[in-house]
């Protein structure tokens, strides 16, 4: 594997080139993600690591063709992520398009892309991206808005959370996700009575909190994630709130940073947790070879993407990008747990979730041994019915 990292050098909000353009050849995968921002503990630099992995997993070519990897950091701007995108696909010769963690940047790069003969796997988990921003070569891999909000919402409110105050980071992102728990909150007999609304920049949210506690609520929804939902979890303690958080996408990293006692009595669900079973706990003991921590699940996702592209790219035997994705869809995606997961119609991944509850600091054995897996929500469960579908590739 040949691995190129790009420099990025910005004048007035324009991405540009710092080194020499690397020359294309072979099989090349741009991993186009943020690798310095708020998501950036989540993906960033642990999943480029992920990515690594399943490239030397699979010998480090495909077809007798060396796969090169390049590394671009879109700074969580929509309009550095598309500029960097234009150029690789101006050059020619990109054949994977992956991550772009950012559902404003993953939308306009789907325009981008949609009519080139690349894959486009994104990380974003906004609706528009399975519904009319939806393509033909593109897929999304990791669970949707509206599946996270339902495999939380429904499970909490029927254990007897019914008064939500959401937490909001007001982008595309967060305001699908407030709404879809909106929805599955009022479908469980539960009841919104408040929520705020947060911008990228804000590091107070002790209002928020305060607020959600004198309205009564039982549970705090974040429909955010990252640095700001570890400074909510943290303030919240520092506060005395002790109403339940209930976080769409938390990560051990999350845990990890606000510490265990932050995120007690949590109930939710996860994509993949680095303790399940002897499968991830194998994974995880060569992912921290590579990196300082276990795996995330997103670092997880990375490897079993990437992993089921290149499987597809050898099968298809050339780089048609059309019948790439179509072997994509025909076989299952090998999880690491064992499970099998699947690419939908409209491009959606539909893969299971894990129920779990936090580990109090007591039952926990140390460092990242935060949670206990209680249970499996089927795929099926907790998608979206494709008759409501706005991707012109789903046949009504």
């Amino acid at each position: 594997m040949t691995f190129i990292r790009l420099k990025l050098a910005m004048l007035a909000g324009v991405a540009s080139l710092a080194a020499p353009w690397p020359a294309f050849a072979d099989v090349n995968i741009l991993y186009l993600s943020d690798m310095s921002g708020p998501t950036s503990v989540l993906t960033g630099e642990s999943s480029q690591r992920a990515i690594e992995m399943a490239i030397d997993d699979f010998g480090g070519e495909v077809n007798g063709e060396k796969i090169v990897l390049h590394v671009a950091d879109h700074l969580s701007k929509p309009d550095v992520a598309l500029g960097i995108a234009r150029e690789f696909v101006d050059k020619g010769d990109l054949n994977l398009l992956f991550s772009v963690d950012h559902s404003a940047a993953a939308q306009a790069v789907s325009d981008l892309v949609r009519d080139k003969n690349l894959t486009f796997i994104a990380s974003a988990a906004a609706m528009p991206m399975i519904n009319e921003k939806c393509g033909p070569r593109q897929v999304q891999m990791l669970m949707d808005s509206y599946g996270l909000s339902r495999a939380i919402t429904v499970p909490l409110v029927e254990a007897g959370l019914k008064k939500w105050y959401y937490i909001t980071v007001d982008y595309a992102f967060g305001q699908d996700l407030q709404a879809f728990g909106e929805s599955a909150l009022a479908e469980s007999g539960g009841e919104l009575v408040g929520s705020a609304k947060h911008s990228p920049q804000t590091t107070d949210f002790s209002a928020f909190l305060l607020e959600a506690q004198a309205k009564g609520a039982d549970a705090i929804g974040l429909a955010t994630f990252g640095a700001w939902q570890i400074a909510i979890a943290k303030q919240a303690q520092e506060f005395g709130i002790t109403i339940p958080l209930a976080p769409y996408l938390l990560g051990d990293t999350d845990i990890k940073a606000a510490g265990l006692e932050s995120f007690q009595n949590v109930s939710g669900a996860i994509q993949f947790y680095w303790d399940q079973n002897d499968k991830t706990r194998e994974f995880a003991k060569r992912f921290q070879e590579r990196y300082s921590r276990p795996p995330t699940f997103t670092n997880a996702m990375a490897y079993e993407m990437i992993t089921h592209y290149l499987k597809a790219a050898d099968e298809a035997g050339n780089d048609d990008a059309t019948e790439i994705v179509k072997k994509m869809r025909e076989a299952p995606i090998q999880m690491i747990n064992g499970d099998t997961a699947s690419i939908r119609e409209d491009g959606r991944t539909m893969r299971p979730m894990y129920s779990f509850v936090t580990k109090t600091p007591q039952e926990s054995k140390g460092d990242w041994d935060y949670l206990k897996i209680t249970g499996k929500i089927d795929a099926d469960k907790i998608a979206p019915p494709l008759s409501g579908s706005k991707c012109p590739l789903v046949k009504s």
